[in-house]
């Protein structure tokens, strides 16, 4: 692809997006809508990729093989007060990328089956009442979780759109939830009413895996139990109903004490894992429903800080309802450290390290007649040594690295940058990234989409 055909792509949504999010002022003038673009903060980011290799099959697979591609996101973000005791917040992203198909349409509806990314939508809508004791929120929000600095087993609720998973957007999930505060501790509840379909890579995408075709990657290089060889499967996507006895139910209690931050919680609902299924009617041999079956979550969490050093370790237990999945347990311990006596003597300003080990147990084996494929698949890291590296050299320029290896498949990613910040605005990087393995591993799948990457990103 030319650098023309690249910004022809793009061009026309990128300025139709930030027209939208920038009209907002005069639009609204004095209204409510007016205070809200007050109040918003906006966050520019273009990446261009170039990958020296060709996708695997591309063209028998009509898989998208461009040399170079370009991705851009624009984000809105907005909180403002009602009054003394209620907030509103929101957030608009603007996406658009020259990746074939990856972008359509606007805005997508709570509960969206679509799985496909859009060229505007809204990623944070919430109403918060701000009690002395209690908050409410009701709306599309965050849910943050976890401990770890780089990876987090318990961080299994918030959603993305993965449409380019080296550059993928957090959104919020639709939710009702309470905060009760005890002193600085917080027990917060909440119900989760809408299954939604995450963007992920469109049909002909490099990102999608094997099979070349939407959200099936996680099961691109798994032998179906029934499926005789040389057929491909078919997997629909089977997302659950709309009834409260189907919504997800989360509890969580965050505390602190002196150097010590933790957390304990509790979820009954729909899996943050992927399961294959036999259909319920099977119209073809090949046909399989993804499915995410219903679960029961126990997790929790602690990080300790002491001077430069920050230990910390969590981890989840997960029971599958019917055994309609393996019942496992899945933690991570890690270790931090801010280096500043060493790193002036070498002439820079700080040198951070991170290791972290991250490892899972299966205790009960999927049995359920109906279900074929278990999420084993699906569970990112499941025996990983994981490790990074920052050297802030001064004020303005920063490099560093990462590492993630499976010790029992060993397949790897591997990262390196340089990143420039001028203010306080303004950065720029220049990034390497390599994948490792065989082809039927997490990582070992892309082994063919290693890439460098130039990066902007300018907030205002």
């Amino acid at each position: 692809m030319t650098g023309k055909t690249a910004a022809c792509r793009i061009l026309p949504p990128v300025i139709g997006g930030a027209a939208c999010l920038f009209a907002l002022p005069a639009m609204a003038q004095e209204s409510f809508l007016g205070e809200v673009a007050d109040n918003a903060l906006y966050e520019a980011e273009t990446v261009v990729n170039f990958f020296p290799r060709n996708a695997h099959q591309a063209e028998s697979k009509d898989i998208e093989d461009e040399a170079v591609e370009v991705w851009t996101h624009l984000n809105m973000s907005s909180d403002t007060f009602i009054g003394d005791y209620w907030s509103f917040g929101l957030g608009v992203d603007a996406v658009a990328s020259s990746y074939r198909g990856e972008e359509a349409g606007v805005f997508s509806a709570p509960g969206t089956r679509a799985g496909q990314g859009r060229f505007l939508d809204i990623s944070r809508l919430v109403l918060t009442y701000l009690g002395d004791a209690v908050e409410v929120h009701l709306g599309k929000d965050d849910i943050p979780f976890g401990l770890g600095e780089i990876y987090s087993p318990t961080d299994l609720y918030a959603k993305q759109n993965s449409a380019n998973p080296q550059n993928a957007i957090d959104y919020g999930v639709w939710q009702a939830r309470a905060d009760y505060y005890i002193g600085s501790d917080r027990l917060s509840g909440f119900i989760l009413p809408f299954e939604e379909k995450e963007p992920g890579p469109a049909d002909h995408s490099r990102w999608v895996g094997g099979n070349g075709g939407a959200g099936t990657s996680e099961f691109s290089s798994v032998e179906i139990p029934g499926l005789p060889a040389g057929l491909s499967p078919e997997i629909r996507d089977d997302l659950r109903g709309a009834s409260p006895t189907e919504w997800g139910y989360l509890v969580q209690y965050k505390g602190t004490a002196t150097g010590l931050d933790y957390f304990v919680s509790g979820f009954n609902g729909p899996s943050p894992f992927p399961v294959l299924k036999r259909p319920d009617v099977i119209d073809k041999l090949t046909e399989y429903d993804k499915v995410y079956p219903r679960v029961t979550i126990a997790s929790a969490g602690a990080a300790m800080t002491e001077g430069s050093w920050k230990f910390y370790a969590e981890g989840i237990g997960l029971w599958a309802i019917n055994d309609t999945d393996e019942d496992i347990a899945r933690a991570l311990a890690g270790v931090k450290y801010r280096e500043t006596t060493l790193a002036n003597r070498l002439g820079f300003d700080e040198i951070t390290p991170i290791v972290e080990y991250a490892k899972e147990w299966r205790f009960d084996q999927q049995s359920h007649p109906q279900y074929v494929v278990s999420s084993a698949k699906a569970r990112p890291n499941p025996n990983n040594l994981i490790l990074s590296v920052t050297v802030k050299v001064d004020s303005e320029w920063e490099v560093g690295g990462g590492y993630n290896e499976s010790l029992t498949e060993h397949d790897s990613l591997t990262n390196a940058y340089i990143k420039y910040s001028p203010n306080d605005n303004l950065w720029m990087a220049l990034s390497g990234t390599e994948y490792g393995g065989e082809s039927d591993t997490l990582f070992g799948r892309y082994n063919r989409h290693d890439n460098v990457a130039f990066q902007v990103n300018y907030s205002f």
